[in-house]
């Protein structure tokens, strides 16, 4: 027996209320006034509430468990503390360590897609004179132009392909604040795309860090430098352009990290700074870094390139230590609230980090390192989206992702 009337407009006008305060609540946090904050809950909670009555009858309908509820009728402490340190988004605060903000409801039966943000699926490094830890509006609200181009192309499109077959988890090594605030400007999270749902999210206070005898061999910031300043470095089978490598330092024998540079490929060579020892050798000798790498690189031979770089060499690139902070998926598996739902057999994190994946060698993949001014060409999203449809469809998940791109 259906609801009479008068009780089912009470309920319907109690839900449009709530997600008028949720919506107005986050607004303001993103810098809304309080009148345009007001206006824009309003019409989206309504645009909701259409969207909801136009679903088809027996239309399968998300249903958030009550520990998710974003309305219960008796908050649990993980719902109190989520909300009164990140706002009305965090659901609750779970996990060992309570550092996993659940904003989305898991669905039993999904495999789980643990993604990066950082040069992974956007691009915070410079742009029109401007760095884009978060998106920026004009003084009319509106964000500036570098938002399309620093989201990696075909983003959403991805997303929602995965969505059909996976849970989808956001894991950056930045805070939690930054994070939410930007998956709700970029339509990721919140009242973003309706074609898919995030279930959380983990920032730094999640990630550990490897104690390894390679963080004892030195930083890059070295106090000499005696020793090789620049080393030589093969492409190995595998690699592409923009991808990480790790290999040993000419010096001490540490494992560094590298970009493998465009155009090239397997069998190629291309020379790196070893870590901390053009900045060493440049002070030492009172001159300037950027000066110093031009003549070395003059040095060795190296012919002024094309107008693109004004005419000089590009700089040599950098080789980084090897980090020591990791993202443990076992730290979402020893989650009680995911526990029974996600494992070592249906998880895989995506991550542009060489040091990161390796700390899931059976379920991370690598993806190739996304700046902004690659948007016309890169096409990785579109590699990915095809490769999880594939896996998905198998009996069980490859042993390795190592060389996802020779199933493709």
């Amino acid at each position: 027996m259906s609801d009479p009337p008068s009780k089912k407009a009470a309920s319907e006008a109690a839900i449009l209320k709530q997600r008028i305060h949720d919506h107005f609540h986050r607004l303001v946090k993103e810098g809304c006034s309080p009148n345009e904050a007001a206006a824009k809950a309003l019409a989206a909670a309504k645009s909701e509430v259409e969207t909801d009555q136009a679903a088809p009858a027996g239309a399968a309908v998300e249903v958030v468990p009550p520990m998710f509820s974003s309305s219960p009728t008796q908050p649990s402490q993980a719902q109190i503390e989520g909300s009164s340190r990140y706002g009305p988004l965090c659901l609750a605060l779970v996990g060992p360590f309570r550092s996993i903000c659940v904003v989305g409801s898991p669905r039993p039966g999904k495999n789980l897609l643990v993604l990066d943000i950082d040069h992974t699926i956007y691009d915070p490094s410079q742009h029109a004179g401007s760095r884009g830890s978060v998106v920026k509006s004009d003084a009319s609200g509106f964000y500036d132009e570098s938002t399309i181009a620093r989201c990696r192309p075909g983003l959403h499109e991805f997303l929602t392909e995965a969505y059909k077959h996976y849970d989808i988890m956001v894991w950056s090594a930045s805070d939690m604040l930054r994070i939410l605030t930007l998956l709700q400007q970029l339509g990721i999270a919140g009242a973003g795309h309706s074609d898919y749902r995030i279930v959380a999210v983990l920032d730094i206070d999640s990630m550990s860090k490897l104690e390894s005898a390679s963080a004892e061999a030195g930083s890059d910031e070295s106090p000499s430098y005696a020793g090789a300043l620049v080393q030589t470095v093969t492409v190995p089978e595998g690699a592409i352009p923009g991808q990480q490598i790790e290999v040993k330092s000419i010096n001490d024998g540490s494992p560094i990290i590298v970009s493998v540079p465009p155009r090239l490929k397997p069998g190629d060579t291309f020379h790196v700074a070893v870590p901390g020892a053009v900045s060493s050798a440049s002070e030492e000798l009172g001159v300037d870094e950027e000066d110093f790498q031009l003549a070395l690189q003059l040095s060795m031979g190296q012919q002024p390139s094309s107008a693109e770089s004004g005419g000089n060499p590009a700089l040599i690139p950098k080789a980084r230590r090897r980090g020591r902070s990791v993202k443990p998926l076992s730290l979402i598996w020893a989650c009680a609230e995911f526990a029974e739902l996600y494992t070592e057999r249906n998880t895989v994190i995506v991550d542009d980090t060489v040091d990161v994946c390796a700390a899931n060698p059976n379920n991370s993949i690598q993806c190739t390192r996304y700046y902004w001014r690659d948007h016309a060409t890169d096409a990785e999203l579109s590699r990915l989206s095809g490769y999880f449809a594939k896996i998905a469809s198998e009996s069980e998940f490859p042993k390795s992702h190592t060389r996802w791109r020779d199933h493709m």
